[in-house]
C-alpha cells in the first residue's frame, strides 16, 4: 500500500512539474511576443494582392493571350490560385519556362480550334484565367497535370518539366520516363479539361452513359491496365472513372494521338485475323465515337474528322504537334 501511495505521490509530482514547465514556457513566449511586436506592414509574397511592374514575359502574354482572347495567364506564385498538399507542395513556375510552354500551348491548342471554328469560339469558350504551376499534384498514385474550374479557370501543372522535343505514339506511354512531360502528355491534359468546359456548358447525349453502364469504377480504375480497359470499351483506364471522364477522354485522346491510332487500337482490341472477337467493346467504341462526332458538330460547329469538304480538327491538332516536334 505504501508503495502505491509513494507511486501516486511521484506521479503527482511529475505531473505538477510538467505543468510548471509548460507555464514557464508560455510565460517566456508571452515576454518574447511583447518584446518583438509583429510588423503588420510586412507583406508575405505569394498570398495574393502583390503589384508587379510588367516585364517582357507579361508583355508577351498580353500580346498572345490577353489581347486576342481576353485570357489572363497567371504564372507568378499565388497561394490563393493553387490548392497544394503540404506533403507534396506544388512549386512555383520558373520564369524561363513560361514563354516556351505557352508558345506550345498557343500553337497546339488555340491554333487548331481557330482553324476549325474561328476565334469567336475561342473568345467565348476558353477560360478567362490560365494558372500555371511548376510541379504536378499527386492523386491516387498518379500525377495530376491540370484541372478546369467551372469554365472560368484552368490550372496547368508541372510546367517546369515540360519537354517539347520528345514524342510518343500511344497514351499508355505517358507514364513512362520517355513520355513524361512531353507535348502530347500536356496537350492530352489540356484537351481533356477543355472538353469538360464544353460539356459543362452544354451536356452531351444522355444515352452515352448507358453504353458502359455498370462498368464504371470511380476508385478502382487505377489498378486496370490499358489493354483490359480497352477490352471493356474504354479508351483509357481513367475513362472508367465515370461517364464524364469517359466522354472527355474519347475527345482528348483521339485528338492528341490521331484517328489512325484510334482505328488501329479498335482493330487490335476487337478483331483477330479479320474476325470480330469482342463485339461488346466494338459496339461501345462505335457508339461513343458517333456521339462525340455528332456532339462537336451539332453543338459547337466543330468538324472532328476529315470529310469530302476538308480537314477536321483532329488533323489540325496532329499537324500542330508535328510542327512543334519539327516533323
Amino acid at each position: 500500500m505504501h508503495g502505491i501511495k509513494q507511486s501516486m505521490k511521484t506521479d503527482r509530482f511529475m505531473k505538477n512539474m510538467r505543468i510548471a514547465l509548460l507555464l514557464m514556457a508560455v510565460g517566456l513566449m508571452s515576454v518574447s511576443c511583447e518584446e518583438e511586436k509583429l510588423d503588420t506592414s510586412m507583406r508575405i509574397p505569394g498570398l495574393g494582392g502583390e503589384e508587379y511592374i510588367p516585364n517582357e514575359i507579361d508583355e508577351w502574354l498580353y500580346d498572345n493571350f490577353t489581347a486576342p482572347y481576353n485570357i489572363e495567364v497567371i504564372y507568378r506564385w499565388d497561394a490563393s490560385q493553387v490548392q497544394s498538399s503540404w506533403l507534396r507542395p506544388i512549386v512555383p513556375v520558373e520564369e524561363d519556362s513560361v514563354v516556351t510552354f505557352m508558345t506550345a500551348i498557343r500553337d497546339v491548342w488555340f491554333e487548331p480550334y481557330e482553324r476549325a471554328v474561328g476565334d469567336v469560339f475561342l473568345k467565348k469558350m476558353t477560360p478567362k484565367q490560365v494558372v500555371l504551376g511548376g510541379s504536378g499534384e499527386y492523386q491516387f498514385g498518379a500525377i495530376k497535370l491540370g484541372q478546369a474550374e467551372g469554365g472560368l479557370k484552368i490550372l496547368l501543372l508541372n510546367v517546369n518539366n515540360f519537354d517539347r522535343s520528345t514524342d510518343i505514339s500511344d497514351p499508355e506511354q505517358e507514364t513512362s520516363p520517355e513520355g513524361a512531360n512531353c507535348i502530347r502528355q500536356f496537350l492530352h491534359t489540356i484537351e481533356h479539361e477543355f472538353a469538360h468546359i464544353l460539356h459543362q456548358t452544354t451536356m452531351f447525349d444522355k444515352t452515352y452513359e448507358s453504353i458502359s453502364a455498370g462498368k464504371y469504377n470511380p476508385t478502382g480504375w487505377t489498378d486496370v491496365e490499358y489493354a483490359e480497359a480497352q477490352s471493356l470499351g474504354f479508351i483509357t483506364p481513367y475513362a472508367m472513372s465515370g461517364k464524364d471522364e469517359d466522354f472527355v477522354e474519347m475527345i482528348s485522346v483521339i485528338m492528341v494521338y490521331g484517328r489512325e491510332w484510334y482505328d488501329d487500337m479498335v482493330q487490335k482490341t476487337c478483331f483477330q485475323n479479320g474476325k470480330l472477337v469482342n463485339e461488346t467493346a466494338y459496339d461501345a467504341f462505335t457508339r461513343k465515337e458517333a456521339i462525340v462526332v455528332d456532339y462537336l458538330k451539332n453543338v459547337w460547329g466543330i468538324k472532328f474528322y476529315d470529310d469530302a469538304e476538308g480537314e477536321g480538327i483532329v488533323t489540325y491538332v496532329q499537324e500542330a504537334i508535328n510542327k512543334q516536334l519539327g516533323k
